[in-house]
Parts: structure tokens; sequence; C-alpha cells
């Protein structure tokens, strides 16, 4: 008996607590909903942040690169007994330049601030992703050189296999620009425009591998023509890295879902110019002497956006 009472009990406390409260909620929620719904949809003046996330396209243009190999400092490393004047017997190998496109998933945020003038929005925006592109490409090539050294009295040949790898990567890229658009609506059309920036590694690995023949006649022990005299095995490593500053244009379009929240997609082309990187700077001696390389980077990027509005709305 006391149970079904205090069910009893229980229940209408329940109903009447429904009764009570259930207009008081449903102007809460009605109360919580209007905050969020634009009153103004065609409002886009204030400060907002955000971020991004979307795709890159990125365009390396690597130019060909030349790399001197000192084939007589090269010998007398192999025969370090000789005796001769080293005045140097180059030749010279070509690397050549390649094009290459890597796509790559991209992401960061972005802050700005809009002023309207009525339908006409105008503003400035400022963003910083994260972008790790690369490319590389490897090289070959194999020359037969003949020296003359005189204090040797003798031909020698020099049989050269020539390897190299260049290497260039990406890991940022920052922006700032301005926009200019129109609202209709929900709805925010703009372009966009001004300076993009990037860091660029370049790295370069070459190797001669050089096998030497012939007589090397009275400076040294004399050996038959055209026999195997020694083998010596060169290599360099460099690499350089650059902050590139250029220019981005492009388009996008936002959809305001509250007062404070909207969701967009941008695209934007982007040019960071070109670089020379001075590979011999600050390397010690031969036998093997690589060139400078050059770079030339753009890409294309579509984007994500959702940005929150923190500062002042209206008119």
């Amino acid at each position: 008996m006391k149970t079904a009472c205090r069910l009893t009990f229980i229940t209408a406390a329940a109903a009447c607590a429904a009764i009570f409260l259930t207009p008081s909620s449903a102007r809460a929620e009605e109360n919580f909903f209007q905050k969020f719904t634009p009153v103004d949809p065609c409002n886009w003046g204030g400060f907002y942040i955000g971020f991004n996330n979307g795709a890159t396209f990125n365009h390396f243009n690597v130019g060909k690169q030349m790399t001197d190999v000192n084939l007589e400092q090269q010998f007398y490393e192999v025969v370090p007994q000789a005796v001769g004047d080293e005045v140097g017997v180059f030749t010279t190998f070509h690397t050549p330049g390649h094009h290459d496109t890597d796509t790559e998933t991209i992401g960061g945020a972005q802050t700005g601030f809009n002023f309207q003038f009525g339908h006409f929005v105008v503003g400035g925006e400022g963003s910083f992703i994260g972008n790790g592109t690369d490319t590389s490409a490897r090289a070959h090539e194999f020359q037969t050189n003949p020296l003359f050294l005189e204090t040797l009295l003798q031909n020698v040949t020099a049989e050269t296999d020539f390897r190299s790898m260049r290497t260039v990567e990406t890991t940022w890229n920052g922006f700032v620009g301005g926009k200019i658009g129109f609202c209709w609506n929900r709805l925010l059309f703009y372009g966009t425009g001004g300076a993009a920036f990037t860091d660029a590694h370049f790295a370069s690995w070459e190797k001669a591998d050089t096998s030497f023949f012939g007589s090397i006649g009275k400076a040294v022990t004399p050996n038959p023509p055209g026999s195997f005299i020694g083998e010596i095995v060169s290599t360099k490593k460099q690499s350089r890295g650059d902050i590139l500053t250029g220019w981005y244009g492009g388009v996008g379009t936002d959809f305001k879902l509250t007062n404070i929240v909207s969701v967009g997609v941008e695209y934007k082309h982007v040019d960071w110019g070109d670089v020379t990187e001075h590979l011999m700077v600050g390397i010690g001696g031969g036998p093997v002497f690589p060139g400078n390389g050059h770079l030339d980077l753009n890409a294309d990027q579509v984007v994500f956006k959702v940005n929150l509005l923190v500062g002042p709305i209206g008119h």
C-alpha cells in the first residue's frame, strides 16, 4: 500500500512539474535559437577568426644544374706518389631540370576584419597553413676523358660514372592581403589577393666514381698500357634554405549559418617566384664542384573555411 501511494505521489508531482515547466522551457529554447538566427543576414562587418582545411597543388620547376669534376685532383689522390703540377683537368656533368606537381592536404587558421558599406564588403585577412610538399629527381651520366699528364709522359684515361640527386621541400605558407565582396542574403561573394610567403629547402648530392686506365710511365713504377691504375669515389652534399616572397589572388564565397558562424570555400593561385641557390658558398675544395641550383615555385589551393565573428555585429 505504501509503495502504491508513493508511486502515485511521484507521478502526480512529475505531471505538475511538467505542466509548470513546459512554457518556460519552450521560451528558453525559442530565445536560444533566436540568439543565433541571423536577424540581418546581409551583415558581415566585424572582426573574425577561424580555421581552414583543404588541398594544395604545388608546382615545382627545378632548373638544370652543372657540376664540374677535377679529374687531375682525383688522379693524384689515387696515385699520391706521382709528381706533377695540379693545374686542373675539369670535366662538366649536366643535371637536367625537372617539373613536378605534389598534391597534399593543408590546414591552418585565419583572422581578419570586414567593413561593410551597404551590400559591399571590404576587409583584410592574414592566414597561416601547414604545407608539407616536396619533389626530388635523380640523374646519371657517364663520360670517358683522356688526361694529358706532362710530368708522367704517358696517356691516362678517366672513366667517370656521375650520379646526382636534388630535393626541394616546403613546410608552411603565410598570406597577408585584402578582399572585396558583395553580400546577398546570407551569401558573401568576394575576390582576394595580397602577399604570399613560404619556406623552401634545397638539397643536392653529387657522386663522381672515376676509374683510371693507362700507363703512368717513368714517374712511378711502370705498368702495361691500358691497365687499371686505380679508382676513387668523390661526393659532395649541400643544402640551403630560403624564405620566398610572392603574391596570391583568388575568389571565394561564404555562407552565414548564424549571427556568429559562417562557412565558405576559397580558391587561390599562389606564385612565390624563383630563387637561385649558391651551393658552393661556404664549402671546401673539390674535386666535385656543384653549380648553382634554380627553383621556381607556385601553387593552386582550395580550402574549406569556418569563421567565428567575435567583433561588433551590425552596420
